[in-house]
């Protein structure tokens, strides 16, 4: 069994930062508030700091992120819509807590759609985008905080699939997407070398689009796909044991 570490003692979990507690927070009033919240927020969610089921409490929220709670409320809709927030029976938001039968659906669709993305994405990258996407690869593999390079995963993937021209498509692999950073980072939590090895897996599908391999890019995304997946599943099934 691999060995997993709480979010709270997680070796790539943020310093100095108590469960529940978002720190760090209080620039918010420097920059758009609206825009400024939603990051932090999303961030304190994939890093375990919002664990699955915290209540979002707007009162406690404005004071720790010393904002008023209209940003907090768009905020928290926005992050609704990206399934990393849900709305209880009373209508009250609470950080989603995912299961593994979500996450297989989630998966499923995306290795289903995502080999359409890379064959129409194909001849439509540019060599900004290349750039662009070897950029946020250097950055994950230099950052050692879970939330960021859950996000980092997030926009590398984008870069791909977002060249595709179908709309439907773009828009559809997005939404799943933004669903899979949940089960992506609480899988990490649990087994930190899951960055060490999506990073390699990056490498491999950066190199076949650089390439201008179509069958090759969509074989190893479905690879990294699959192998994410398994990893998610170790964690839900309790494999990934303290």
């Amino acid at each position: 069994m691999r060995r997993m570490a709480s979010p709270s003692n997680h070796p790539l979990a943020p310093r100095h930062t108590a469960p529940g507690r978002l720190e760090g927070l209080k620039d918010v009033r420097r920059q758009t508030a609206h825009q400024m919240v939603r990051e932090q927020l999303r961030l304190a969610i994939l890093r375990g700091v919002l664990a699955p089921g915290t209540p979002l409490i707007l009162s406690e929220l404005s004071e720790q992120l010393g904002t008023s709670r209209t940003p907090i409320r768009e905020a928290i809709r926005d992050l609704s819509t990206e399934g990393l927030v849900d709305f209880d029976a009373y209508r009250s938001p609470v950080v989603h807590q995912g299961t593994v039968e979500e996450a297989r659906e989630i998966y499923e669709l995306r290795l289903a759609l995502e080999p359409l993305a890379v064959t129409s994405a194909m001849p439509r990258l540019t060599p900004a985008d290349l750039d662009r996407a070897g950029e946020l690869h250097e950055r994950m593999l230099a950052v050692d905080d879970i939330g960021q390079w859950v996000e980092l995963n997030r926009q590398f993937h984008a870069v791909f699939m977002d060249a595709a021209p179908s709309t439907w498509l773009r828009n559809m692999i997005g939404m799943l997407r933004d669903a899979a950073a949940v089960p992506v980072a609480q899988s990490i939590w649990a087994y930190r070398d899951r960055m060490l090895t999506g990073n390699d897996e990056h490498a491999r599908i950066l190199a076949a689009f650089r390439a201008g391999d179509a069958d090759l890019a969509a074989r190893k995304t479905n690879e990294h796909l699959r192998s994410t997946l398994a990893i998610v599943e170790d964690y839900y099934a309790g494999k990934l044991t303290r």
